[in-house]
């Protein structure tokens, strides 16, 4: 039988040893974006808000991509520095410095939200920098020819970080300068022998290479960019969708808060409002509802309050009329209304002028006959208003 305690510890053992890689892996790319986003906060504009404009975020997309395109050229080039001294002509040093300071103008730029400045010294620079490392490896042999194969670095850059387009005017130029080199550069022996037998294949190569990787890198950039493009635009539809039934939910719930308020004031009360803030699109109409129901209150208010008054008058006039019948002094109570004025000052009439009279005949008290100076006049008694057109009239408030 099959040692199967030996396999099942194998396969622990392998499994122990994915985790500890994948652990490794994992450590590894966290600190490497920890590093890329730092020198991205030092050398990029700041970022903007997920609810700015396609353009804005387009801009801090472009500038990230420049800082990090501008830090591994930075590595790249410092490494490199100290491999000129093993160059034929050590001079190549001070071109590879004055790169590093054209990296570092390109940095200042890109962080100061001019990326288009950053972008042309970068690319123009590294161009510029690579035909003077082949001018000075003259006269120029069969290995420095492959030194030509380094302009795609340049088209890379250009792709990269300027539109894309421009990236054929690199390839042209850089196709020129490397057929100026050949026809024009001092040549060792043996590169001119070949030369004069395979200049067309020797030519070619290098050529070739610069616009297919021009064309690919293009397709590239372009499908890259339309993709952002048509991503965003769907966020941007899906962030107005949300929008607006959002909209939506929240026009509804204040509708629905509007009618209950008008079915609560259909029912008699008086004291219920529209309860919507400021920030609710329908606020305006809210705000002018509840200051007509205001209004209303008041109106209501005001109709009962003359309502009362109607009545405590009618039953004034009553009491007066009963008591002038019975020629007698008028016992009036107040109403609680407008009228209790007029009352307390008639109550205060009738006390004065019964005083009076009883320094004149004394014994005269409340409840005996009115004296004549202050017997009412046969008021007439106002026409009765009939229940139902009342009952219909409070039934309107």
């Amino acid at each position: 039988m099959p040692d199967t305690s030996n396999s099942e510890g194998l396969h622990i053992q392998q499994h122990h040893k994915i985790t500890d890689s994948t652990v490794e892996s994992k450590h590894a790319s966290t600190w490497t974006q920890r590093w890329i986003a730092r020198w991205q906060e030092l050398s990029a504009i700041p970022d903007e808000p997920e609810d700015n404009s396609f353009y804005k975020r387009e801009t801090v997309r472009k500038s990230r991509l420049i800082s990090t395109v501008l830090f591994y050229l930075t590595i790249v080039m410092i490494v490199f520095l100290p491999c000129c001294e093993l160059l034929p002509n050590p001079n190549i040093t001070y071109v590879d410095g004055i790169m590093l300071i054209a990296l570092f103008i390109s940095i200042y730029l890109n962080r100061k939200g001019k990326m288009i400045a950053a972008a042309l010294i970068a690319s123009i620079g590294f161009q510029l920098v690579l035909t003077a490392a082949l001018i000075m490896l003259s006269p120029l042999d069969e290995p420095s020819i492959q030194l030509y194969d380094l302009y795609i670095m340049g088209l890379l850059l250009a792709v990269s970080l300027l539109p894309p387009r421009n990236v054929f005017l690199f390839a042209i130029a850089n196709s020129i300068l490397i057929l100026l080199s050949l026809t024009i550069q001092p040549h060792t022996a043996a590169l001119n022998h070949d030369l004069q037998a395979q200049f067309i294949p020797i030519m070619i190569r290098p050529i070739a290479l610069q616009f297919m990787t021009a064309g690919i890198s293009y397709v590239w950039v372009r499908s890259t960019t339309l993709a952002i493009t048509r991503a965003d635009r769907a966020e941007m539809v899906a962030a107005l969708e949300h929008e607006l039934t959002a909209q939506s939910r929240e026009l509804e719930e204040g509708i629905e808060q509007i009618l209950q308020t008008h079915v609560a004031i259909a029912n008699g009360n008086l004291n219920a409002r529209a309860p919507l803030n400021q920030e609710n699109a329908l606020w305006q109409i809210a705000r002018a509802l509840n200051t007509l129901l205001v209004r209303l209150q008041r109106a209501v208010q005001a109709e009962r309050e003359m309502q009362h008054a109607e009545q405590a008058v009618y039953h004034t006039i009553q009491i007066v009329n009963e008591a002038e019948k019975r020629q007698q002094v008028p016992r009036i109570a107040f109403t609680q209304t407008i009228v209790d004025p007029l009352i307390a000052v008639l109550q205060g009439k009738m006390l004065a002028s019964i005083n009076a009279n009883n320094t004149h005949q004394p014994g005269l008290q409340t409840g005996q006959i009115m004296p004549p100076a202050f017997q009412m006049p046969n008021t007439p008694r106002p026409p009765e208003i009939d229940p139902g057109v009342r009952q219909r009239q409070n039934r309107s408030y």
